[in-house]
């Protein structure tokens, strides 16, 4: 039977009675639906405060790295002293004071930080007098400049890690 025939056939407050139960029965249904899209609302913007804050945490450490990757890139290929790493070794000091701050990547910068320390080890000595060098000499310094250039170049691909794994992590 459908609902308009025990309309019909019923007595007014009976068809009053089914149109009231009708209009409760369609009201709560929009409200469960209304409650439920809420609840997938508000789970999707806790969602995406923690992702910005995550973002947050991650962006002094990418600034830094950037920094540091810049910097050695303009030390390739060049015998440097202890005076030409002074900015390398500032920039080292910054993510040492990061790393203790950043529990997601921290192993990372633990091993950046490791890296220029060793890439700051490799600065050859001051030459002592700019008169001629003798060719022992000559070749113990190309020696020492080839091992800083091994080093600056493994410092390089642990900055580039360290940089994809925080570009990973803000993609996720």
């Amino acid at each position: 039977m459908l609902l308009s025939s025990l309309v019909s056939a019923a007595d007014p407050s009976t068809a009053a009675l089914y149109g009231t139960a009708a209009t409760c029965f369609v009201t709560g249904g929009l409200g469960a639906l209304t409650l439920t899209h809420h609840k997938q609302a508000l789970a999707w913007v806790k969602d995406i405060r923690r992702k910005d804050e995550d973002t947050a945490e991650l962006l002094a450490p990418a600034e830094a790295l950037e920094a540091l990757y810049k910097e050695q890139c303009g030390l390739a290929r060049k015998p440097c002293t202890a005076k030409d790493f002074a900015e390398v070794s500032r920039i080292a000091h910054m993510i040492r004071g990061r790393v203790e701050h950043t529990g997601t990547i921290g192993a990372d910068l633990t091993k950046v930080v490791e890296r220029v320390e060793h890439y700051l080890q490799t600065a050859l000595p001051e030459p002592a007098t700019p008169a001629r060098i003798a060719l022992a000499d000559h070749e113990i310094r190309m020696v020492q400049a080839m091992r800083q250039e091994a080093a600056r170049i493994d410092l390089e691909r642990t900055v580039t890690n360290a940089q994809q794994k925080i570009n990973n992590l803000r993609r996720v």
